[in-house]
């Protein structure tokens, strides 16, 4: 082979693996298939053990987080002077059939040194968060967290809720729904995990939003509202010319679960009233 043939089978192979890599590349952050399913998997509590109801009712748990440097986005100083914890909720998810699921909300305050030194050695930062807790709250005295996600609220929070629900499959096994919603007008995105019989938790893929007509998924701006029970979606289906307030029409689909996959039946626009 020729110096120049070569070249040119070097170049083709070179092209060839930058198309490869391309298309290898996920979707970003920002794109509903990805949303918080990093973090939402992150909130899996594979290793906790059980305790008492009575004290998920009564008192916040101390769960694994990130450090302050990795979570928080307000101004804090690099020793924690204090911490207290309140239980704003704890309720039960009634299902069909056992096992129970139950929900608490824990509100947390952290004192901190002053991230600003020049405030003086006497000065604190306040943080505020809010955590969510998913406990298996099967027949008997005890229950076991196997989900959360605390995440910062004030002025600098990016995320103004992160809401778990659960809902079971016809196959007897288990989904898990977290929609995260944004401060301000950047919508909410959806990721389910999946508890297969096992006990065992796995992320679940979205390639239904795939299986739209081109166009669609451009037109959704805001996240969709998927049931976790009957798997049916609602979104906001943007206009060129709709404000960001009011699409006028909405993007309806009937979902199912294969596998870890949630797949498309059928979708349907529909017009929004004036």
């Amino acid at each position: 082979m020729t110096l120049g043939a070569r070249t040119l089978v070097l170049i083709v192979l070179l092209i060839a693996a930058a198309v490869c890599a391309e298309a290898q590349q996920p979707p970003p952050r920002e794109d509903t298939r990805q949303s918080m399913l990093g973090e939402a998997t992150l909130g899996l509590l594979p290793t906790s053990v059980a305790v008492p109801e009575a004290r998920a009712r009564g008192s916040c748990l101390d769960l694994p987080v990130a450090p302050p440097n990795d979570r928080l986005q307000g101004p804090h100083g690099d020793s924690v002077i204090s911490a207290r914890c309140e239980v704003v909720e704890y309720r039960v998810v009634t299902a069909p059939s056992p096992p129970r699921w139950a929900v608490a909300r824990y509100r947390w305050t952290s004192i901190f040194t002053a991230e600003d030194a020049a405030r003086g050695p006497d000065a604190r930062d306040t943080v505020t968060e809010e955590e969510v807790v998913l406990f298996d709250a099967s027949p008997g005295p005890a229950v076991r967290p196997v989900w959360h996600a605390r995440f910062e609220t004030g002025p600098y929070a990016i995320w103004r809720s992160v809401t778990p629900e659960v809902a079971p499959t016809r196959d007897g096994t288990t989904l898990l729904s977290v929609m995260s919603c944004l401060n301000g007008t950047g919508g909410c995105g959806q990721e389910f995990l999946h508890r297969h019989a096992d006990g065992r938790w796995f992320p679940v893929r979205q390639p239904w939003l795939d299986q739209l007509p081109p166009g669609f998924v451009g037109r959704i701006l805001h996240g969709v509202r998927i049931d976790p029970a009957s798997l049916r979606g609602d979104a906001g289906f943007y206009g060129a010319a709709d404000p960001n307030c009011c699409p006028s029409e909405r993007l309806l689909v009937d979902l199912a679960l294969q596998r870890d996959a949630l797949v498309l039946q059928r979708h349907t626009v529909v017009r929004e009233p004036n």
